[in-house]
Parts: C-alpha cells; structure tokens; sequence
C-alpha cells in the first residue's frame, strides 16, 4: 500500500461527532464525519450494530433525544425531521428551511424542543406540533463551550445566552409563553451557567481576561430576581482559570467543580446547604481528559466518573470517585486515552477509547466498568496494525529548564548509517496534547493518520507538547504568560534539536509544520529562528495578533479572554507583548520556503491572515506559497480537500527536505 492508495486510507478514517444515550437506555445515537459528509447512525449495545439512518442525502448537523421516547430531533440541510428508532426507522418533516439551526434543547418532560435560527430563539410545541417564534430582540448565541439553552428541571422555563448591543454574552430567562423572566446587563460577558433547582439558576461571570471569576446564583422566586455572590475563585493571575462549570448532583443536594486550587486540575464538591466546598480527588495528574471532557454523576449521587492521567501523563483512564468513603477505584483501564463517560439510565458507562492502533471510538461497560465492549467502528480494515507505527514518548529540556515531552515516531528498519528527513509537528489550541496514538479529538486524531502517512513516506515525525498545553498542571498550562512567541516557541525549536540529536535524521533536512496555534508556532520558528529549520507549513496560523484579536472581538463577542490574559489585556493596554506575539514582526528575518493553507470559511481565524502574509512576504521578498479553500473550514472537513492538500504538503517537503 503506497503512494496516493496509503493516503486515501488515512482519510477513510471516520470521526464522532455528538452522541448520546436514548432516555431509556437502550440505543446510543451518533454522528459520524465521514470524510465531511455528516452521517446520523444508532447502535443497540448487547442487541445488534450500528445501523445508519435514512438522512445520509441530506446530512445531519445536530439532534436531540425527546425525553420520555424513543425518537429524536435531528438537523438536516433540509430543516428540522423528527425520528422514530423502533421498532423501525422512519421520519417526518417538523419545520422545512435552508436557515442554520442551532441549539436544540428538549424540555425534561419532553413536552416542547427549544431551537435557535440566525439568532432567533423558537419553541416546538411537540403535543400541539406548533411552532412560536420568542419575541426577543437581542441575538440569541452559543455560550462559551457552545451551549445556547438550558431547560429548568420543570421544563416550565428556560435560560439562554444572548450577546447584547456591546457584544458582551448575557444570560436571559423564559418561561413557555414566552414571558422574559430575567436578563443580565453585565459589562463583561457570562458563561457556564445551569439550574441548581427549579427557581437556582447558577452562572459564572469571569473577570480580568478569566484569570478569576465570581460564581453567582439568582434565585428567581425573590419577588425582584438579583444574583448573590455564591463564591469567588482567585486564580495566579498568570493565565485563565481552567474551568468555571459546575455540575449539579441527580438530587440537586451538592455541585461539582473543576479547579486548580492546588495546581493541579482535581474535583471539588459544594454543599448546597453549607456552602462549604471540599476538594475531593488529588495527586500529581489532571482529572480530565481532553476538550470537552467532564465528570459524570453517578444516577444515585452516590459519587461520579472522571477520566484521569494518575497513572501515565500522556493516557487516560476512567475512575469512579465514592464519596461516602473518600475512595477512587479504576473503572475503566484500557491503554491508551478514555474520556467522555456517559451513564445510561440504567448505570451502563459509555465511553471515547482511543489507543496506538485505534481512532476514537464508543465503547459500552457495564456499571462496575467490566466487559467493556466496542460498539462503533471508525478505522477502515486495511489500516491494521502492521501498517501503523507506534508512537514513542520522548522528552527534552527547554527554555527557563522546564521539561517538555513529544512522542515520536519513525519508519521501520531504518538501515544502519541512514540519515532521514524529519519533521516537529505541532498541535493547536494551545489547551491541547498530543497523545501516543489516534487522538479523542477529530483535528488531532485526523493529523496523527497524516503524520502516519508521512513516516511511511519516509519521514521521521515529533509530535511536541509545547507549553501551555493541558496534562501536565497549571504552571505549565499558564507558562505562556506575557512569553507567548517566546518560550513555546523554544519548546517547539528545542523539540528540533532533539531530531537532530538523533543518529538517523540528517540534521539539515528538519522542517515544521502545524494548524491554528500549531501554524501560528510554524511562522514563529521561521521567522525568529530562520536557520533552525529547513522548511514549513503552516496550516490557518496567525501572522498579526492585533488584527486577530479585533476579528475575534467582532465574530466572537468581548470576553474571550485566553490570549488577552497572556498578553495583559487589549492590544493598547500592551502593544510590546502584542508585537512579540505577531511572528509578522519578525517577517524580515525568514530565510526558508513557507507554504500556508487557509480555508474562506474558517470560524476560528480570520482568514485575512492569508492575505497579509502573502502582501508581507511579496513586501520582503521571501519564498512563500499560498493555497485558499473556498468554503473550508478551520481543519478541513472534506475528502477532496485533504488529498489536495496533502498532495501539495507532500510535494513542498519532498522538494524542501528529501533533495540534499
């Protein structure tokens, strides 16, 4: 298997998406990527496959169980369709249009399904089967971590996050008329908010770029609602705080937060009737596993689920946290990464599980973590282990002596007094890392079958853990402050030098290449280190903070405050660390080839920075190469597209590091 056939089959890889239990506990509905086409498929674990749905030829975005049933809600190009599983799969047309829905949201009850289009909030009267449109004049958005509603435990109201004039994000409440309960005016935007109770609606409200942030809680029985202060969290002011979401208990009776008290990412509990907060997991680890990873409530809040690396710092296990007794027991211990427990009604866990030879996939366990099953099926047959190469933890020192850690992997049967070219791939984010294999995220997970392609193309590859990724504490996470564009940049240049380092890679023939922040670093170590490398590619990378960060302002709402908390504040506040942190800075200094990729449709940077590095690089002469993908969007999402790009990323390294 060579050439063009090795490639295709990396990409016939497929992707989850959302997934789900059914409220009953019987099926489990998913999303796959295949290849860009969006495919809703259900599996019944213990009593047959997985079977697709009859929505390929349209596509399905999004959908959300109805509570008390067995039918869904799902997105289609077409509109909304609702789904009935069993005894067969058919569907019907609830609401036909070419607009963008967003944030389906099923009342507890399963009696109304709450629904965002363009900015206007509806609500799907599912025994009248009607349709009213909230009168609400303010854009209703994603909260930061993408939800828009969150159902009472009634289903009587709803809160919603809105972004108002001064594109701050609010929170507004509802009830099923339509009536506005309650609406914040805050001068800085809200987050993470959910319902402790009935009438206790929870929400965060960052401060100082999110290095802290207050807990309030409104109580919407007071005759004129207005949040208390419930608690204060006081980060090192050197870095946004890891989390502010909490997570009620089944009986409401206590909370669970996410914090880094002690400097490492454990679970706390809050007693609703004390107040009293009380950490409960420790140890030298993170107890989470990636992006979008949580704990989970045991149904009878008898304790909860977490996924944890105790036991490896680049792998993931899932362990079960008792709180009569204080204990952590390990669950679920496949090697490898296991994140994103969910619990069925009836206690069955499901599961991510990834690993050296296999791409995230949904596993099932019974409630004590025994037997665990797979149940989906991402890796196409061809890719067996033999045809994939195991990833080795590496690991160097770096700038201001802190210890940055890589995994590395290499062909086969290098013969003896060979030198080879190799490459420093560097992830994005920057709260990401990379793992020793598939990846429980989609862009990561999709560029390790890359990087495989290319080992097999006869390339050696690091995937490099730069600082201010997640796994390894706090201080790490946060060491970009007031030094972004400086010691990542080390880490990812000192990752080069340990290629060097090793017998079998010519020294000469080290190149870079990366997406988002990992495209960003691409720029940086050309232009601040102009003789490190050989060449790069850089994939959707910023060239200019400032004008990402005014784009940022204007198609995200103020508030997000990641990388203004790292260059402290806004771009007049400090324009020094702004302008160490553009890698257009240093434009002059590029003496090697760059080739950028860049999607028009690109949701997480603008893609204006295409243009400016192209006007910047005509400007100072330098060797550069562009390619824009109408549509695309910030990690492509179609086949065609990847073997476009690949083949194009292959031929520049093959020209840039395979020839002497």
């Amino acid at each position: 298997m060579a050439g063009l056939n090795l490639l295709e089959e990396f990409l016939k890889v497929k992707y989850l998406g959302k997934w789900d239990w059914s409220p009953d506990g019987r099926f489990i509905a998913y999303i796959w990527d295949n290849g860009g086409v969006y495919e809703l498929w259900l599996v019944e674990p213990g009593q047959s496959g997985p079977v697709k749905t009859l929505l390929l030829e349209t596509g399905v975005s999004d959908f959300e169980w109805l509570r008390g049933t067995d039918k869904l809600f799902a997105v289609t190009r077409n509109g909304l369709q609702l789904i009935c599983v069993a005894p067969d799969i058919r569907s019907k047309p609830i609401f036909v249009t070419r607009r963008r829905f967003s944030g389906l949201s099923c009342s507890p009850d399963g009696s109304a399904l709450f629904f965002v289009l363009e900015g206007r909030g509806y609500v799907y009267d599912v025994n009248l089967g009607s349709i009213r449109e909230l009168d609400f004049r303010d854009k209703i958005v994603p909260a930061y971590g993408g939800k828009i509603a969150q159902w009472s435990p009634s289903g009587k109201k709803f809160a919603f996050s809105f972004r108002d004039s001064d594109t701050y994000r609010q929170i507004g409440v509802v009830d099923l008329e339509g009536r506005l309960l309650w609406k914040s005016h805050s001068p800085a935007s809200l987050s993470d908010f959910c319902w402790f109770d009935e009438d206790s609606l929870y929400f965060a409200k960052p401060l100082d770029f999110g290095t802290s942030a207050d807990l309030m809680l409104l109580s919407l029985s007071d005759e004129k609602p207005k949040p208390r202060l419930l608690m204060h969290l006081e980060g090192t002011g050197k870095g946004p705080l890891i989390s502010t979401r909490s997570l009620p208990s089944p009986d409401k009776s206590k909370v669970l937060f996410l914090l880094e008290n002690d400097g490492r990412a454990h679970y706390y509990v809050l007693d609703r009737n004390t107040e009293e907060l009380k950490q409960v997991t420790f140890g030298q680890c993170e107890d989470f596993g990636n992006a979008g990873d949580q704990a989970v409530w045991l149904n009878d809040s008898s304790g909860f689920l977490y996924s944890s690396n105790k036991q490896a710092l680049g792998e993931r296990h899932i362990f079960k946290h008792c709180l009569k007794t204080g204990t952590d027991t390990k669950v679920i211990g496949l090697e490898g990464t296991n994140s994103m427990a969910k619990l069925s009604s009836k206690g069955k866990i499901c599961f991510v599980h990834c690993d050296q030879y296999r791409n995230m996939d949904i596993w099932v366990a019974n409630p004590d973590g025994q037997n665990p099953v797979q149940v989906t099926f991402s890796m196409p047959e061809a890719l067996t282990p033999e045809k994939q190469f195991v990833s080795e933890e590496v690991s160097f020192e770096s700038a201001g002596g802190l210890t940055i850690y890589g995994y590395l992997m290499k062909p086969k049967n290098i013969a003896e007094g060979t030198k080879i070219p190799a490459l420093v791939w560097v992830h994005g984010g920057p709260v990401r890392q990379m793992r020793p294999g598939w990846h429980p995220l989609r862009t990561y997970a999709l560029f390790h079958g890359l990087n495989q392609y290319l080992v097999h193309r006869g390339y050696a590859v690091l995937s490099v853990n730069f600082r201010g990724g997640i796994g390894y504490g706090r201080d790490f996470r946060n060491a970009l402050f007031h030094k972004m564009g400086v010691d990542d940049v080390a880490d990812v240049v000192n990752a080069a030098k340990y290629l060097k380092s090793l017998p079998y890679v010519d020294p000469d023939r080290v190149g870079v290449w990366g997406i988002s922040y990992g495209g960003y670093m691409t720029l940086h170590s050309l232009t601040q280190y102009p003789d490190v490398f050989k060449a790069g590619v850089n994939i959707a990378g910023i060239w200019d903070f400032i004008q990402w960060t005014k784009w940022a302002d204007g198609h995200y709402g103020k508030g997000a405050g990641l990388f203004k908390a790292y260059l402290g504040g806004e771009p007049e506040d400090s324009p020094k660390l702004y302008a160490q942190a553009s890698p257009v800075t240093f434009v002059d200094n590029m003496i090697r080839p760059l080739l950028n990729l860049h999607g028009t449709a690109d949701a997480n940077v603008d893609f204006e920075q295409l243009d400016r590095i192209a006007k910047d690089c005509v400007e100072h002469g330098k060797c550069h190469e562009n390619v824009y993908y109408p549509g695309e969007a910030h990690t492509f999402a179609k086949k065609a597209t990847w073997l476009d790009a690949m083949h194009r990323i292959e031929r520049f390294l093959d020209q840039h590091l395979k020839k002497a």
